[in-house]
């Protein structure tokens, strides 16, 4: 595009951007939609322009469609039209009042509505019944019950005399009540209706409804034994919906999943890579005792230019390539670094030489011994292409074949090799997840159960369970990728937890009591449904925990995870129930109120607990106390080379490149003027250069460039290359007359063509967030105290995005933790009706995660983008078991019995279930230690830790702590 072109898409983004800022979408939309008609309109008469122009104007024509999208849902969001509410006189007639009462009701203006109908029964009595009840309507949609009722109640005895509209307002009572949840109340009213008037048919129905309802538990499964082929088929034909949609899952190629929503500094760095381009790279590099012969530079040139032939590759930048300015006194000239291939020693040490004195390609092309190139390689980044990366390196890879076949030995490092390796070790984890988790759960299932029914069953259960779940994910779209590959083993664990409670309570003691089939595992379900359901419950508030994060993997996470357990729930007790039903019951009915092992040993366990109750606790908080310490010490970074074992290709080829050339990570600041050409002029010249200095002075900083480089280099050729003159002109002229010289494209990246926005881009070898967020701040500390006049200088890039990421990630855990915390104990309030015992089941729960972090200080394990998810996730898991422990110690306690027996029951009825539930979710966590991705292997690990600990926590700190009220009141 021509210099006022640009100057004026420039200026539209300018207004575009202020209009924005203000909350004036549609205006700011309107101006972003010019200029996407106009670039459009650009690329359909596209045949004269170069094909890097070319390139730039498809690259602006994608940004400015992405931006427009954006500021419309803004404008869709922000434009919310209040609603008119027709004038009327206020000098009308009661029924005129409730009519316009009604309508502001309708309209949502409730305050006004009652005022209204308030009018209404001060001017004609007669109108009162109507308009108390319209207030009563107005107080229910406030979801003031109480008060509604109460108002209803008030009309209702103003209508004495009219059995009909007597009648209908007791039904609305009636249904009132049942909707919030008092169905005693409720009952109690149907009844009064039906005394006054037996007439109503459908009153008598309800009557019975409610009668049955209150009559049973809270939840009665007993009608899936009833019909249990109905059931299975109904679960059969949800769980198949969900399982045809498991060859539409995809496995991502790549993490660019990891942003932040709507975070104005990323927005803003997708706006700085429209005008500079994209700033990922990566590097091919190799090593030769003669790097300059004529025979090395071949290989080289003949490198660069294929890859240059790529389609998928943006640009290629190499030692074969690139630039050099020559001159004199008043003059200068750019011309190839490589003009010819060098054929004597002399030309060869001279043309080294020239390499290495030039700053621009010492460390990015050349390494300071001479002895190591890079060839940098910018694919063409496309966000809906998915497999560019895969396909771009495996063209390469093709490029370079011949020349390794001839004993040479390349190394590609850079973002586009990490991304992808990231993606491509996902694909081997769940070939290595899946069959290992399967073997390892039917050797436990079976090791627990001894029999091959039950361990069939099991099985069965969890693949539909699993099945289904992952159906879901795409049935929604959502990709595995380095999260969501989790789901998998997490949901085949869980899927057998209600598995193993539903068959530890399959006890042939029932079958003595209820010798039919369906009688028997009828008495079972309606066990172990309510405290399974509130695990359920619990567990999946864990997870959806996770999706106020800013993360779209760890929002998906938590949905797919959360809708993991409803499956696993609804499978559990309708899909399995009726297969149960197939067998002999002798058969899958085993003997656990004996002497078996298991129940010895949590007995011996239980003895030791109460003979040493005291001790326990303090061991328990001593332990406690010792993690807190350590927590500490935990790390709260993201290292993408420590998410590799060092083995790893992708780690070799990376601590290579960076040892030999400079770092591949990048991180920008962006100078922004008001004026055009304000970098023409040398005082903001100076600007750019000063804060350069003080960046490549910080430790781990191996690169800085920017526009000042060239012009320094521009003034030195000038000069007859002496080294004094390596600097900045004093002179405005000077710089324009250079620039007027300078016919290379090469500056583009670091100036844009109105030289009124400017980038300084740096290099680091430092890929700990916890070390860019340090460097990151010394710059920002540095700028603040500089008078940089009306340049608006802003840090972006690649690295601040990781900074931004894991502190995003970070305290969403934290506040997902605290949301998680808070429901669960209202849920668990309202469960146990008992403040004390809500509060008592945190105790064991807590314990575990606060474990959990003790040990990641004094392992070493960063907090970062995979152990980041524990905390909620191994929350929700770990109330299950004491949900579960819980619940029959509370009913053991209203049956009378002491705190001990209470305790002693519970061991022995529930203790082996949450033992083996407990240790099979270890070994479904612990497959991820088989993992190439370091992240998940951590959270394996970790989970596997918090399983063990929350066991103690259940069978060994709990019943302590109950105990402290040993022989007393109830707890």
């Amino acid at each position: 595009m021509s210099s006022t072109k640009t100057n004026n898409t420039r200026q539209g983004l300018k207004e575009a951007e202020v209009y924005v800022q203000q909350g004036l979408f549609r205006e700011a939309a309107g101006i972003y939609g010019s200029m996407l008609a106009k670039c459009r309109e650009t690329l359909k008469n596209s045949g004269e322009l170069d094909g890097r122009k070319l390139k730039q104007l498809k690259a602006i024509t994608r940004a400015l469609a992405k931006r427009l999208e954006i500021i419309e849902e803004k404008a869709a969001t922000a434009e919310k039209p209040e609603a008119e509410v027709q004038q009327i006189p206020d000098d009308l007639p009661a029924e005129a009042l409730i009519r316009r009462a009604v309508q502001l009701r309708s309209l949502g203006f409730h305050d006004e509505a009652v005022k209204e109908f308030e009018k209404a029964a001060e001017i004609s009595p007669e109108f009162a019944s109507v308009s108390f009840e319209g207030i009563a309507e107005v107080l229910l949609l406030k979801e003031d019950v109480e008060a509604g009722i109460n108002m209803l109640r008030k009309a209702l005895s103003l209508v004495k005399d009219n059995p009909e509209k007597e009648a209908r307002l007791l039904e609305r009572i009636a249904v009132v009540q049942e909707q919030s949840g008092n169905k005693p109340d409720a009952l109690a009213t149907y009844k009064e209706i039906f005394h006054r008037h037996s007439t109503y048919s459908r009153i008598f129905r309800k009557i019975e409804e409610l009668t049955a309802q209150l009559s049973r538990t809270p939840l009665n499964l007993g009608i899936v034994c009833r019909y249990p082929k109905l059931f299975f088929a109904a679960a059969l034909l949800f769980g198949c919906f969900f399982i045809a949609y498991n060859p539409f899952v995809k496995t991502a190629n790549n993490v660019d999943y990891f942003t932040l929503e709507n975070n104005p500094e990323l927005e803003y760095y997708d706006t700085f890579k429209t005008i500079f381009g994209d700033d990922e790279f990566f590097i091919i590099a190799f090593e030769n005792d003669n790097l300059f012969s004529p025979e090395t530079l071949e290989i080289i040139q003949q490198i660069t230019w294929s890859v240059e032939e790529l389609d998928d590759v943006e640009e290629v930048t190499s030692l074969a390539n690139v630039n050099e300015i020559s001159g004199g006194e008043d003059y200068f000239e750019v011309r190839p670094l490589l003009d010819y291939l060098p054929e004597d020693e002399a030309e060869q040490s001279a043309l080294r030489d020239r390499a290495l004195q030039n700053p621009l390609y010492k460390g990015n092309l050349i390494s300071k011994d001479g002895r190591t190139t890079a060839i940098v390689v910018e694919p063409h980044v496309d966000s809906k292409d998915d497999g560019l990366r895969k396909r771009v390196l495996a063209d390469v890879k093709e490029i370079l074949a011949p020349f390794e076949a001839a004993g040479n030995k390349f190394y590609m490092a850079g973002w586009t090799t990490t991304n992808l390796s990231l993606s491509q070790y996902l694909t081997s984890d769940v070939l290595i997840f899946v069959p290992a988790t399967y073997l390892l759960i039917t050797i436990f299932t079976w090791l627990f159960f001894r029999n091959i029914r039950i361990t069939f069953l099991s099985i069965l259960n969890i693949s539909i369970c699993v099945g289904a779940t992952r159906g879901l994910m795409g049935l929604m779209g959502i990709a595995l990728n380095n999260v969501t590959i989790i789901i998998i083993p997490l949901v085949m664990a869980l899927a057998l937890c209600d598995t193993v409670h539903i068959f530890s309570h399959m006890d042939r003691q029932i079958l003595k009591r209820f010798p039919r089939r369906k009688q028997a595992l009828s008495q079972v379900l309606n066990r172990v449904a309510l405290p399974c359901f509130l695990t359920t419950l619990t567990t999946a508030i864990g997870f959806i925990s996770l999706c106020i994060s800013d993360i779209p993997p760890v929002k998906e996470f938590g949905w797919i995870a959360s809708a993991g357990m409803v499956f696993e729930f609804i499978f559990s007790f309708f899909f399995l129930p009726p297969l149960i039903l197939c067998f002999d019951p002798k058969k899958v009915y085993q003997e656990y109120s004996g002497g078996n092992r298991i129940s010895t040993i949590l007995r011996h366990l239980f003895s030791f607990v109460f003979e040493k109750y005291r001790l326990v606790i303090v061991v328990c908080a001593a332990i406690v106390l010792a993690s807190v310490v350590y927590t500490s010490q935990l790390r709260v970074e993201t290292n993408l080379m420590e998410f590799f074992k060092k083995s790893s290709p992708v780690r070799t080829a990376l601590d290579y490149v960076e040892s030999h050339l400079t770092g591949v990570a990048t991180l920008d600041i962006s100078f922004q003027a008001t004026t055009l050409d304000a970098f023409k002029e040398p005082e903001n010249l100076a600007i750019i250069e000063a804060i350069q200095s003080y960046t490549q002075s910080l430790p781990g900083i191996d690169k800085a460039v920017s526009f000042v480089d060239f012009i320094k280099d521009m003034n030195q050729s000038f000069h007859a290359e002496k080294p004094e003159f390596y600097s900045i002109p004093d002179s405005r002229e000077l710089i324009a007359q250079y620039l007027l010289l300078y016919d290379a494209d090469d500056i583009e990246d670091f100036i844009n063509p109105d030289f009124d926005y400017a980038r300084l881009s740096i290099r680091t070898a430092r890929h700990s967030s916890s070390e860019k967020r340090e460097i990151i701040d010394k710059i920002r500390k540095f700028i603040d105290g500089m008078d940089h006049k009306e340049i608006e200088i802003r840090i972006t890039g690649r690295s601040l995005k990781d900074v931004l990421v894991i502190d995003a990630l970070v305290s969403s855990q934290i506040y997902s933790l605290a949301l998680a915390t808070v429901i669960i104990s209202v849920l668990l309030l309202i469960v146990f009706r008992s403040a004390a015992l809500a509060a008592l089941s945190l105790i064991p729960n807590m314990f575990p995660i606060i474990l959990n972090f003790g040990v990641m200080g004094v392992m070493g394990i960063p907090l970062d983008t995979g152990t980041a998810l524990i905390a909620a996730v191994a929350l929700g898991i770990a109330v299950d078991d004491t949900i579960h422990f819980l619940t029959d110690y509370q009913e053991r306690r209203a049956q009378g019995l002491l705190i001990s027996e209470a305790l002693m029951h519970v061991i022995d009825t529930k203790g082996r279930a949450i033992l083996s539930s407990s240790l099979i979710l270890c070994v479904g966590f612990g497959v991820m230690v088989l993992s190439r991705f370091v992240p998940v292997v951590h959270f394996g690990l970790l989970c596997a830790i918090i399983m063990i600990t929350a066991v103690i926590g259940d069978l060994v700190l709990l019943p302590a702590v109950i105990l402290l009220k040993k022989e007393k009141e109830a707890v």
